[in-house]
């Protein structure tokens, strides 16, 4: 059978994906292959080496594709009770290629699944074209794609910004590091996560004794926004956060601070999904299997699709047999849907925002330090929505 997955206007697009829907011929004795798609973009910006001033690359990105194959991998005995094959097939968009259609008609031919490496735009064009299909957001930590522009079958995986802040936030009150100086980059995406912490110290009992902007210039004249023992001096703190996406400048707060405090942020101590040096919980396991594949240590996109095919592969698993439009979607919003994550916490989606439930690593660059809930943050119902904005707070599944 030739599978029209991939038909674009009036063409085909000639991809390993149309023989992997194929169904296999009879008496092959094969398992029938149930795919999950992995999706991303040609060109694609997140992906971008981008040097700093003096050549240094401070952001170098990989795929988180041999996540997703892992999985799959570790579902085999869960395809074998079913009789099928799971498989992960990775469809790249050209750069103008419409996410929507592709997504259109692979729900058409079967597939119930993908896996999502894509910006926010794409995300919500795949949402809106494929109602049925279980989609899984993998990188995207946006709070707006979980409130104010959430879809009924988008999946976020990767933590949101404000539960990484909570994390951070709980560790620095339980350490008593209440008193806490913000330190902000120019970029959008610094001044999102500062106005993150901010709320997640006003949350949690935390004070934020003052926001300074700073700037990566080597001009004189602006000192007062580029030095960091004048950026840190003139106010009592106990920590120092430090929102600096790309990595440039954050680098060289720590120990240059005027007080010797610590630094948490995007320097120093992080809120991580994952952490290549967790040791409990099963982690162990999973990077040395992820190493041995990959040749690289695990990070936090990689988990991401890691466990959204993980979380398809037990959804296809408890709903065998129900073949109807959106059985998959409908598994995963089921309170009994729990699912192995290897961060000590059972995880499962909320229903008004549909982001997984996890625990969040508060990590160095080489440890594991604690890993958030922290102990003592209690909730009505589960410990883990301690991480997060409350269902009030968002019309999701409303």
């Amino acid at each position: 059978m030739t599978s029209g997955l991939l038909r674009v206007g009036l063409g085909w697009i000639a991809l390993a994906l149309t023989v992997a829907v194929a169904a296999p011929a009879v008496g092959q004795g094969a398992a029938p292959e149930r795919v999950i798609l992995f999706v991303d973009r040609e060109g694609d910006p997140w992906y971008a080496r981008l040097p700093g001033h003096d050549g240094v690359a401070r952001i170098e990105r990989q795929s988180s594709l041999p996540g997703a194959e892992l999985a799959a991998k570790d579902g085999r005995a869960a395809g074998r009770a079913l009789g099928v094959t799971f498989k992960v097939v990775r469809r790249t968009l050209k750069a103008d290629e419409p996410v929507g259609v592709v997504l259109t008609t692979a729900a058409a031919e079967g597939v119930r699944a993908a896996v999502l490496d894509l910006p926010g735009a794409d995300l919500l064009a795949a949402a809106t074209a494929a109602p049925s299909m279980a989609l899984f957001n993998v990188r995207d930590e946006e709070d707006s794609l979980r409130a104010d522009a959430c879809r009924g079958t988008l999946f976020h995986v990767i933590p949101s910004r404000s539960m990484r802040t909570d994390a951070l936030a709980q560790l620095l009150v339980r350490r008593n590091w209440k008193k806490i100086l913000v330190l902000e980059g120019p970029e959008p995406g610094d001044i999102a996560y500062s106005a993150a912490m901010q709320a997640s110290a006003k949350k949690f009992g935390a004070r934020v004794v003052a926001v300074r902007p700073f700037t990566n210039t080597n001009d004189p004249r602006r000192r007062e926004e580029s030095n960091i023992g004048l950026l840190t001096g003139g106010d009592d703190y106990d920590v120092v956060f430090v929102s600096d996406l790309v990595g440039e400048y954050g680098r060289m707060a720590p120990y240059r601070t005027i007080l010797p405090r610590p630094v948490v942020g995007t320097e120093g101590l992080r809120a991580l999904a994952w952490h290549p040096a967790a040791e409990r919980n099963g982690a162990p396991q999973l990077n040395r299997r992820f190493e041995r594949d990959a040749g690289r240590p695990m990070q936090s996109e990689d988990w991401a699709a890691w466990a959204a095919v993980r979380a398809a592969i037990d959804a296809e698993t408890r709903s065998a047999g129900d073949a109807a439009p959106g059985a998959l979607v409908s598994r995963l919003m089921r309170p009994d849907m729990s699912l192995e994550l290897y961060k000590a916490y059972p995880g499962s989606f909320r229903a008004w925002d549909h982001q997984l439930r996890q625990g969040v690593f508060l990590a160095t660059h080489n440890a594991v330090i604690d890993l958030a809930p922290i102990e003592g943050f209690l909730h009505e119902t589960n410990t883990l929505d301690t991480l997060g904005p409350p269902p009030n707070r968002s019309p999701c599944g409303r």
